[in-house]
C-alpha cells in the first residue's frame, strides 16, 4: 500500500510539472502575440502559429498521463478529483494557446497603418488582464486556493467590460474612416480571442473549486 501511494505521488508530481510548463507556454504565446501586434513581425507570427502544435502535443501528453495513472493506480476521492481537474485544465490551456495562434494569424492579415485609432491601448490592457488571470489560476491551482479562483471569475467581468468598450471604439472608427476597416475588423477578432482567453481562465477557476471543495460552481 505504501509503495502504491509513493508511485501515485511521483506520477502526480510529474503531471503537475508538465501542467506548469503548459501554463508557461500559453502565457509566453500571449506575450509574443502582443509583441508582434506592435512590431508587425509577420515571420514571427508564422512561427507562433506553427508552435501551436507543440502546445497540442503537451496537452495530449498530460491527458494521457492522467488516464494511465487513473487506470493503473485507481485513485479515489481527492486524488481522483485532482487528476480529472488536471485533464480539464490542460484542455482549457490548449484552447488558450489556439487563441494566441489566432491572434498571430489576424496580425498577418493587417496592413501597416497605425493601430492607435482602432483600440490598440485597450487590446493591450485586455492582454495584461488575461495574463493576470492566467497567473492567478496557476497560483490557485498550486495552492488549492478556492478563494483566489473565485477572484479570477470576478476579473472576467472587467475583461467583458473592456470588450464592450473596444467594440464601440472600433465600430465608430471604421464608420468614420473606411481605410480602417481591415485593421479594425482584425482588431475586433483579436479582442474577441483575448475575451475568450478570459473565459477559459474562468473555466479553469471553476475546475479548481471543484477539485478543492468537490462542488460544481459557475463563476459568472
Amino acid at each position: 500500500m505504501r509503495d502504491s501511494r509513493h508511485i501515485l505521488d511521483i506520477r502526480k508530481r510529474q503531471i503537475e510539472a508538465d501542467l506548469g510548463i503548459l501554463f508557461q507556454r500559453v502565457e509566453n504565446a500571449i506575450i509574443k502575440a502582443m509583441d508582434y501586434l506592435g512590431s508587425h513581425d509577420l515571420e514571427a507570427c508564422e512561427r507562433l502559429v506553427r508552435d501551436d502544435k507543440e502546445l497540442n502535443q503537451l496537452r495530449r501528453a498530460v491527458e494521457q498521463d492522467c488516464l494511465v495513472v487513473i487506470a493503473s493506480q485507481q485513485p479515489v476521492a481527492h486524488d481522483l478529483r485532482e487528476l480529472i481537474t488536471d485533464m480539464r485544465i490542460a484542455s482549457e490551456l490548449e484552447r488558450m494557446g489556439d487563441y494566441a495562434s489566432d491572434i498571430a494569424a489576424s496580425i498577418q492579415r493587417m496592413d501597416d497603418a497605425n493601430l492607435e485609432g482602432v483600440g490598440l491601448d485597450t487590446v493591450l490592457e485586455m492582454s495584461l488582464l488575461c495574463r493576470r488571470m492566467l497567473a492567478d489560476v496557476l497560483a490557485a491551482h498550486q495552492q488549492d486556493d478556492a478563494a483566489l479562483a473565485r477572484q479570477v471569475g470576478a476579473m472576467d467581468d472587467q475583461l467583458d467590460a473592456l470588450m464592450h468598450q473596444i467594440v464601440e471604439v472600433i465600430m465608430a472608427a471604421m464608420r468614420a474612416d473606411s481605410t480602417l476597416v481591415n485593421n479594425g475588423s482584425r482588431m475586433l477578432w483579436i479582442a474577441h480571442n483575448l475575451e475568450r482567453c478570459g473565459d477559459r481562465a474562468t473555466n479553469i477557476a471553476e475546475q479548481i473549486i471543484f477539485c478543492v471543495e468537490g462542488d460544481v460552481e459557475e463563476l459568472d
